[in-house]
């Protein structure tokens, strides 16, 4: 009988690395409740981006260096995410309720650029070339730094610019044999440059009578194209999904602590729960893309993205849930209802991308999507005129109906 690969799992540190993303989130939910212009809501968007960004290079380096993972490099990363989201609050300060010079964009900015190039070079010392998501080798810095120097609205500009970058090199670069090829000629390229400073190092401790037993022993580092452990990544997308889901659920829990519990507010929160067992529902049927996919799984390129999407539309719908229970029985104000239906938008525009790419079924798009892209519109558009607690039986009835797809074709 041939021997079974056993399954590789995401390790303690690995977990231990996610508790960051807890806090994260909350700062960003947090931050989203006191935004006032659609400049606010970017800058948290792109604050978002940057953190899931160091997450996930992160754990793209975990995920090819296996038990040589350097825990140094994680832990590093971790005290990175930490400091980004300590700083949330404080970036771009003239955006928030509080102006003052406490800004604290610089330190945000700062060790997000330094978590990426931790990142690279442990990715570049272990030798991998990490062809399947190019943004685990490079970063577009420059756009970062210059944001620091020009006045708004040019700073955000340079923020989304820089975004740009990174996801269309990533998502293209994957793709491109060329650049794999450039990419492993420059990884070769710089280890001899290492072999040849050892070698010169080696020389220099020789003449100087140092004891052969005494000299270093380097380890020749070989130049390898990466290889995706798709069981390993797919799992570690999925715990970030659990991740966000559980701020999501801390925001109807908090929101519910200094109410009195009306009969609106049981309803909306009691909604607001069964919308957050249902995305759960989506997570475990189709994993962290929410289409059901009849070829073979997204390749990272396609499936990092769409990643990206299910995550920010969740901290969105967790932003929404929390301010839609205290006005369970008063029209929502449209920004907050734009959190959960945008959110819910979000979620089901990421699910067309992942359909596509996996060649889901028309009848999934037909039946299935278009209906609950038009009453998430409809909620957004005409949800002032109804009470909260309404408008949560409505996102909830979109996610149960978007849901059901796998319970009703197997009939």
């Amino acid at each position: 009988m041939a021997d079974k690969t056993e399954e590789r799992h995401a390790s303690w540190l690995e977990l231990f690395f996610d508790l960051t993303v807890v806090a994260a989130a909350a700062q960003i939910s947090h931050r989203l409740h006191g935004a006032q212009s659609v400049g606010q809501i970017a800058a948290c968007a792109a604050m978002y981006y940057a953190i899931w960004s160091v997450w996930t290079t992160t754990s793209v380096y975990a995920n090819v260096a296996g038990e040589k993972t350097r825990r140094r490099a994680v832990l590093r990363t971790m005290l990175g995410i930490a400091i980004m989201a300590a700083a949330v609050p404080g970036v771009f300060p003239e955006l928030g309720e509080h102006h003052g010079p406490d800004s604290r964009t610089k330190v945000f900015v700062v060790a997000f650029i330094l978590c990426r190039a931790v990142a690279s070079r442990s990715a570049a010392r272990d030798g991998q070339v990490v062809a399947f998501w190019p943004a685990t080798q490079s970063i577009a810095a420059t756009p970062w730094l210059v944001s620091l120097l020009v006045p708004e609205p040019w700073n955000y500009a340079l923020w989304g610019l820089a975004i740009a970058i990174d996801l269309l090199f990533s998502m293209f670069g994957a793709r491109s044999p060329r650049w794999v090829e450039q990419e492993t000629a420059r990884a070769r390229a710089r280890q001899e440059r290492d072999n040849e400073r050892q070698a010169s190092r080696l020389s220099e401790l020789i003449r100087r009578g140092v004891a052969p037993e005494q000299l270093p022993n380097p380890k020749p580092t070989l130049v390898s194209v990466a290889q995706v452990e798709q069981g390993h990544l797919n799992e570690r997308l999925g715990l970030f999904v659990i991740i966000v889901l559980g701020e999501a659920l801390a925001q109807v829990v908090a929101a519910n602590t200094d109410l009195e519990w009306t009969r609106g507010v049981v309803v909306a929160s009691l909604a607001g729960f069964f919308i957050l067992v249902q995305l759960w529902q989506l997570t475990t049927l189709y994993g962290f893309t929410p289409a059901p996919v009849n070829a073979k799984p997204l390749e990272p390129w396609q499936a990092l993205p769409a990643h990206l999407g299910v995550t920010a539309a969740m901290v969105s719908i967790a932003t929404g849930l929390g301010a839609l229970v205290p006005e369970a029985t008063e029209h929502v104000h449209a920004q907050d209802r734009w959190y959960l239906f945008g959110g819910i938008l979000m979620y089901l525009l990421t699910s067309v991308f992942a359909g596509i790419a996996g060649k889901s079924p028309l009848k999934w798009f037909l039946a299935w999507v278009l209906p609950c892209v038009l009453v998430a519109v409809a909620g957004g558009v005409f949800g002032g005129h109804v009470p909260g607690w309404l408008l949560a039986l409505a996102a909830y009835a979109v996610l149960a109906w978007f849901a059901s797809y796998n319970q009703l074709v197997k009939r």
